[in-house]
């Protein structure tokens, strides 16, 4: 039990770090927000007065979400590499608060992301949400994924080049599977007379946990290596 809590607390403490180092810099929240913000306007200016089919507003979200993920997720192993402090967060902790402590820190901005661009995008492309809880619930276990994807493989590409090139390459094939069901969920949340997607959200649920699973055993061979 005292080992458990001492993990949750050296968790945080690497949560509070991020949070901290982001406030002084800004750096994740503003690709992520000006990203979101320059291709929801991109998109609203080009399609005009077209009426969207439910299918495409999905399409549409989602790839919004993703590619701005791409722009700020993969800078979260970025601070010490950069600063040369990582034998330093390496002799302080273990690698699971490290792993862990980096995924919620891109799992709450991923869904500040999303309560950024949600009301945005509802406004400026005139969408009717008639599920607004499942659409909650879609977005958290999504998120949830590509957060754990997306901090496994950052951490994979610490000292390669064109890191963010690399970045998306690895990431898009794992966080596809995720992607393609959220939207088919999404798709229901703009349809007024649908029924719940059971297996599609189980999928999602049970897939972000094999990603969890397997992410804590590589992360040790990773950050040691």
């Amino acid at each position: 039990m005292q080992t458990m809590l001492s993990g949750f607390h050296k968790t945080m403490l690497v949560v509070q770090k991020e949070i901290k180092t982001e406030c002084r810099s800004y750096y994740a929240m503003s690709a992520l927000f000006m990203f979101s913000l320059t291709t929801l306007t991109a998109i609203s200016m080009s399609i005009g007065n077209l009426q969207l089919t439910p299918q495409l507003l999905a399409v549409l979200l989602w790839i919004i979400l993703f590619f701005s993920a791409m722009t700020g997720l993969s800078r979260v192993f970025l601070q010490e590499q950069v600063s040369g402090t990582i034998q330093t967060l390496r002799a302080y902790s273990d690698a699971q608060p490290i792993l862990f402590g980096k995924f919620i820190y891109n799992f709450l901005l991923l869904n500040i992301l999303t309560l950024f661009l949600l009301p945005l995008f509802v406004i400026v492309l005139n969408v009717d949400i008639y599920h607004p809880l499942l659409l909650l619930l879609i977005f958290f276990i999504g998120n949830a994924g590509i957060a754990m994807i997306t901090t496994l493989i950052a951490s994979m590409i610490i000292y390669t080049q064109m890191q963010s090139v690399l970045f998306t390459v690895l990431s898009f094939p794992l966080i596809l599977p995720i992607f393609l069901f959220c939207i088919q969920l999404t798709e229901a949340v703009f349809i007024p007379d649908t029924f719940m997607l059971q297996q599609p959200l189980a999928f999602i649920f049970v897939y972000d946990l094999v990603m969890i699973g397997i992410a804590s055993i590589l992360f040790d061979y990773i950050w040691y290596d």
